[in-house]
């Protein structure tokens, strides 16, 4: 009988890996980004009925947009261009047009923009940005009490 008394042993050694690893990962668990998109979610859920009609207004108004990030120059300056047309297709002007373009890939700060009409009726800004690579627009347009939401992602290379 002694000679099979490796047997519980060698059951409970194969455990010690298993634990290892479980330990490794519940580590990079509680030191990883907890996936959480906004510090108000509970709040945004119970604004959706609120969201939903500013969406129908806007489809209403019949806007559209179309935006730019270009190249200038050395480095990652770029010029933001947006134009802003109504429903028969010409270019809104007077509007204010502001908000921010952010990094969805990595925590870079945020860059807060307010473009300015050219004379050409659309809008722009030079941004001077930290890196190449994805960003995405968060725009507001606004003349009177009317607004258009523009999120769009845009890519500097």
């Amino acid at each position: 009988m002694t000679s099979f008394r490796w047997i519980p042993w060698a059951i409970a050694a194969t455990f010690v890996p298993v634990l290892a690893i479980n330990g490794v990962l519940v580590e990079k668990a509680l030191h990883s980004s907890t996936g959480l998109v906004s510090d108000r979610a509970f709040d945004t859920g119970n604004d959706y009925n609120r969201v939903i009609a500013a969406g129908r207004k806007q489809q209403e108004l019949g806007w559209s947009s179309e935006i730019s990030l270009t190249p200038t120059g050395s480095g990652h300056h770029a010029r933001l261009v947006v134009t802003m047309r109504d429903a028969e297709g010409k270019n809104l002007r007077g509007l204010s047009l502001n908000g921010r373009l952010y990094s969805p890939v990595d925590p870079q700060p945020d860059q807060a923009i307010q473009l300015a009409e050219a004379e050409d009726g659309s809008y722009g800004q030079e941004v001077d940005l930290p890196r190449a690579g994805q960003w995405d627009a968060q725009l507001m347009a606004q003349k009177g009490e009317d607004s258009f939401s523009i999120v769009e992602r845009l890519i500097l290379r």
